[in-house]
């Protein structure tokens, strides 16, 4: 199990906007984890620290070299997108009205597993048996750990959890930072978000990807959809989208996901080499997301994988009546679905297709959910780990170095 970790600082902690990641189940009882970092700062002041649930080896690190790329792409090929109908005549009134106004080292019970250097980062794996010393190594090696930060690093140590630290190597340069994967042996994907909470900010975007051979559905949180005929689009563009993903979780109080996409990879053509590599390995992909507050990581989300029907990102609401916000103000929404109906092709965010799932165009969500892991930084910094894992297959056992 692989933790979202807390973002550290020698400061202060830094905020969270949002998290990507991309799971692969790798089918020898291991997944890997590519972690997208975005970090704005100085080079000296970049460290990153990641709980992971088990001793791991040099050879587990790596830095996929068009990773960055992979996102981006991923991003693209899977946002929803919604596609409005024709303007109404209360838009075009707006619309005229507004043209007139314009015209290290083991020490004091800390083991240290492994170290090396992987592309422009040097790291260590480090762990303890007892929290305090593991605190202290932190400290001793520069990192402030917070006071809130101690009780959940108690129970990440408790629950035998190991710990990645990891810095730019010193003739690398922010300019220089990669996503980073991260292989462990693991069955079921986590997200432990209980340290994440010490620096995230509030309706923190968890956006996860996983290429497996079936569909990945959470297993401990809720789960909801968002029905068509709830988006309002607005008549100088955009939509409520995630202003509803935000609601629809604070009603489940922030634990629950919502399926963006879930289809086989044969649906997609990509052109970046990692994806073809993913998608050539794994027969299915799958999008997830929500937005959560800080008060709200207060359980680790664990995931499986099920044989359910596709969830497709298009969402044709082109012969959609009454879904411009001036049409709802104005009363008239309600009048022209009763006399009409609403002739969308998709009944909701998340709604499932029963046929065979033929191709479909590819979307771009446009409301603000492709945040990467951005960290802006007014002095020196410690990037938390940002990544999910899994309920383990057993448990190490650790000497407990003194």
């Amino acid at each position: 199990t692989l933790a979202c970790g807390g973002l550290f600082c020698l400061n202060s902690p830094i905020d969270q906007n949002a998290e990507r990641i991309i799971f692969t189940d790798n089918g020898d009882g291991t997944i890997s984890a590519i972690i997208q970092i975005e970090y704005t700062g100085f080079d000296t002041d970049f460290s990153w620290i990641l709980p992971i649930p088990v001793p791991i080896t040099a050879e587990d690190v790596s830095v996929p070299e068009t990773a960055a790329n992979a996102f981006t792409e991923l991003e693209t090929a899977t946002a929803p997108q919604f596609i409005p109908p024709p303007l109404p005549e209360c838009a075009m009134i707006e619309l005229e009205q507004i043209a007139v106004a314009e015209s290290a080292m083991e020490d004091g019970g800390v083991e240290v597993f492994a170290e090396g250097e992987v592309g422009p980062y040097e790291f260590v794996v480090v762990g303890s048996d007892d929290p305090d010393a593991l605190v202290n190594w932190l400290l001793d090696s520069g990192y402030r750990v917070e006071e809130p930060m101690i009780p959940l690093i108690n129970l990440y140590v408790e629950e035998d959890f190991v710990f990645m630290a990891m810095r730019l190597q010193p003739s690398q340069g922010v300019q220089d930072i990669q996503p980073i994967q991260v292989t462990y042996p693991s069955e079921n994907p986590m997200i432990p978000l209980r340290l994440t909470a010490v620096a995230a900010n509030p309706d923190m975007a968890i956006l996860t990807w996983f290429f497996a051979d079936e569909q990945a559905v959470p297993e401990n949180y809720g789960h909801f959809e968002i029905d068509d005929r709830e988006i309002t689009f607005f008549t100088f563009g955009g939509h409520n989208y995630r202003t509803l993903v935000g609601e629809k979780a604070d009603e489940m109080d922030g634990r629950a996901f919502i399926t963006e996409y879930a289809a086989p990879t044969s649906e997609l053509s990509f052109s970046d080499p990692l994806l073809q590599e993913l998608a050539g390995k794994h027969n299915y992909l799958t999008r997830l997301n929500t937005l959560i507050s800080p008060e709200e990581m207060t359980v680790d989300p664990v995931f499986r994988y099920e044989n359910r029907p596709n969830v497709f990102n298009i969402h044709d609401l082109s012969n959609s009546r009454g879904q411009y916000e001036c049409e709802r103000e104005s009363g008239v929404s309600g009048i022209i679905n009763t006399l009409f109906g609403n002739n969308s092709s998709n009944s909701g965010s998340g709604s499932n297709d029963d046929d065979d799932g033929g191709s479909r165009p590819t979307a771009r969500q446009d409301d603000g959910f492709n945040n990467g892991i951005i960290v802006g930084l007014g002095g020196a910094a410690l990037v938390g780990g940002l990544i999910g894992a899994g309920v383990l297959i057993g448990r190490r056992g650790r000497k407990n170095t003194q």
